[in-house]
């Protein structure tokens, strides 16, 4: 089975535009040694602005990998038993690594330029078994008004456009890798789309899902119109996940090859054991390909502000997300 850690590379992936690549090599080892040291099988490693791309050199931020490096890193990791799988997004929200071609979606350069890269991370990368292309939040109407954007896909264009992104992945000789957003919001119209076989599905859970593991919301004020402040019991708060969780699962069951993702990202100490023990429980069909975890902190040792929290490191919450996952596969998937 796969067991997965997300680790960003480049970081210009939502609100962020650095000019520089926001990454730290010695972080880098650092997840490294704990992955082997937790027999993390795969990387999972966010590219955006992080590749020197020889395409649309424009794109890359000073201190970004060469294509020499990332075959290095790719061989390295191979050989320490972990597979580093290419992680790009092409979702609206969060294609601001694209920077004025994000704002071309659906033309005919945008088209083109997508293709490019897709090819150039591809070859960078030596051929990677699998590509992630992101798309996760698109198709959300509530979260487009959290963010006040107006530049999206929808309908018959969104169906289009990713159907695009995953044969390009496919034509290189890869499998496509998304997250499962666009078939939870609109499950029938995803079947319609997008068949079994054409790409891997990717939920994710970031709080508990069984009821004694509730824990007041850790949210963003504005995160799915919920205050912390104002406390959320756990009808509301599982309704957030339920939909996730119970769509990630038919999905599964229904062909598509599927990781789920937990995280600490809402400090939930439960999260990984119960996504674990859910899906595992719930799997019907042989189609569950591992987990992956994702703290969806930054590659770096500065402190991070999380939600008020200035005690931790970004690498602390990677290390823990690490932890965590393995702890719950040890414990729901022992042998693994």
């Amino acid at each position: 089975m796969i067991w997965a850690v997300f680790v960003k590379l480049g970081r210009n992936m939502l609100w962020q535009d650095n000019p520089k690549l926001d990454f730290e090599d010695g972080a880098w080892e650092k997840i490294l040694e704990c992955a082997l040291e937790h027999r993390i099988n795969q990387i999972v490693l966010g590219v955006g602005e992080g590749l020197q791309y020889r395409c649309r050199p424009e794109l890359s931020r000073e201190g970004a990998w060469s294509h020499e490096r990332a075959r290095a890193e790719v061989k390295r990791c191979r050989e320490m038993g972990i597979e580093l799988v290419p992680k790009l997004n092409f979702s609206a929200t969060h294609h601001m690594w694209l920077g004025d071609y994000g704002r071309m979606m659906s033309t005919p350069i945008y088209y083109k330029v997508c293709r490019e890269i897709i090819e150039e991370v591809y070859e960078a990368f030596d051929h990677p078994k699998y590509m992630h292309l992101g798309m996760d939040e698109e198709g959300d109407p509530q979260f487009f008004k959290m963010l006040d954007m107006v530049h999206y896909r929808q309908g018959e264009l969104l169906w289009h456009d990713l159907k695009f992104l995953i044969d390009t992945v496919r034509g290189c000789g890869a499998t496509p890798w998304i997250w499962a957003d666009t078939c939870v919001y609109d499950p029938e119209e995803f079947r319609r789309h997008i068949p079994y076989n054409d790409v891997v599905l990717q939920p994710w859970i970031y709080y508990a899902i069984r009821r004694e593991h509730y824990t007041p919301c850790m949210a963003k004020p504005r995160w799915y119109d919920i205050k912390a402040s104002e406390g959320v019991d756990y009808v509301e708060e599982a309704a957030i996940w339920q939909k996730m969780t119970n769509e990630g699962v038919r999905a599964m069951n229904d062909g598509y090859l599927t990781v789920p993702t937990a995280s600490n990202w809402g400090d939930n100490e439960w999260c990984h054991d119960d996504v674990v023990e859910h899906f595992v429980n719930n799997n019907n069909s042989g189609n569950l390909l591992g987990f992956m975890t994702a703290s969806w902190k930054h590659t770096k040792t500065e402190t991070v502000d999380h939600f008020g929290d200035t005690s931790r490191t970004h690498l602390d919450f990677v290390l823990d997300s690490i932890r965590q996952l393995a702890s719950a596969r040890e414990k729901f998937c022992p042998g693994e």
